[in-house]
């Protein structure tokens, strides 16, 4: 295989929750301490969320992204990933990334039905500690959230990062999120490389089958070309499995505690560093090699980037 495959490890997200899993980091000394053990693991990137540490509702606030990012950053080489996706308009999205600066921020790039509830319902989950849980997985509102991300805020949000030399992950739940993506690249040609995430598996967006991973890769490859990098991730338990056919399929893939809680049904994994392990001794029975993060960042053009930027 010409290039090494890129593990991410997306290690809290902001759809599982603490009533989902005692081993789902929510604090920020919880977060930075999985994350280091992840990297530690072999992930190359760390995907991150903020949470409020009390209750583990999603946040962006710049100090708590600080309180995970900064022990990161002192103790590992990773590299880090921060979601631009809490926010009504594009720049309270951004605040948190404009505070850390990290090399890649990720960005979705369409609007889509989202079926959270999907995910307490093959987990069982009936009690929650926190009302904020129970409204996003239970009840008329869950049934009522959509992931806005028009084409003026996806525009807004890809100017204010690439104008400040930060590397952009595209999040594409769907097909058609990435002729939207073609379609703002045509007109905003970006100075850094072309991430592209395929987030399967999400009851709204396209499902992790490898029928349909195979036509989005193919679809992908005829937009974006050789200047594209390539992520693959499913939801729930067949995570392992999806990112293990993303690595077959040549591309690099995520794992973590934001997409998957369960190793089996009823057994909770117990660390991100453990999905990165798991899925770490597949790729190797396979000969497949992994990238560190200083390999990472020479395929992902950050380090190029990030001299363009100073």
């Amino acid at each position: 295989m010409s290039k090494k495959i890129i593990i991410t490890c997306a290690v809290t997200g902001a759809s599982m929750t603490p009533s989902m899993s005692p081993y789902l980091p929510i604090t920020p000394a919880e977060i930075a301490e999985q994350a280091v053990a992840a990297a530690a693991a072999g992930a190359a990137v760390l995907h991150l969320h903020a949470r409020d540490p009390q209750d583990g509702q999603p946040s962006n606030e710049p100090e708590i992204w600080a309180g995970a990012i900064d022990p990161i950053r002192a103790q590992c080489d990773a590299i880090v990933n921060m979601s631009a996706s809490l926010g009504a308009t594009p720049e309270e999205r951004v605040r948190g990334v404009m505070a850390c600066m990290p090399e890649i921020a990720t960005v979705i790039v369409g609007s889509m039905n989202y079926g959270n509830f999907r995910k307490a319902e093959e987990q069982g989950i009936v009690d929650y500690k926190h009302a904020w849980e129970r409204e996003s997985f239970f009840g008329a509102k869950s049934y009522e959230v959509v992931t806005n991300n028009n084409f003026a805020k996806i525009a807004r949000t890809i100017e204010l990062l690439d104008e400040r030399g930060i590397a952009i992950e595209f999040e594409c739940y769907d097909v058609g999120h990435l002729y939207t993506l073609a379609y703002h690249l045509d007109r905003h040609p970006l100075k850094g490389p072309v991430i592209v995430q395929f987030l399967t598996g999400i009851l709204g967006g396209i499902p992790s089958d490898i029928d349909h991973l195979l036509h989005m890769k193919r679809t992908a490859e005829r937009l974006f070309g050789d200047q594209m990098q390539l992520f693959i991730h499913g939801t729930g338990m067949v995570n392992i499995r999806t990112a293990a056919h993303g690595a077959l399929m040549g591309t690099h893939l995520r794992v973590g505690q934001e997409d998957n809680l369960f190793d089996r049904p009823g057994v909770l994994f117990k660390s991100n560093a453990e999905q990165v392990t798991r899925i770490r001794t597949v790729l190797e029975a396979l000969n497949i090699e992994i990238a560190t993060p200083a390999e990472a960042r020479a395929q992902l053009g950050l380090a190029a980037l990030a001299s363009a930027a100073h």
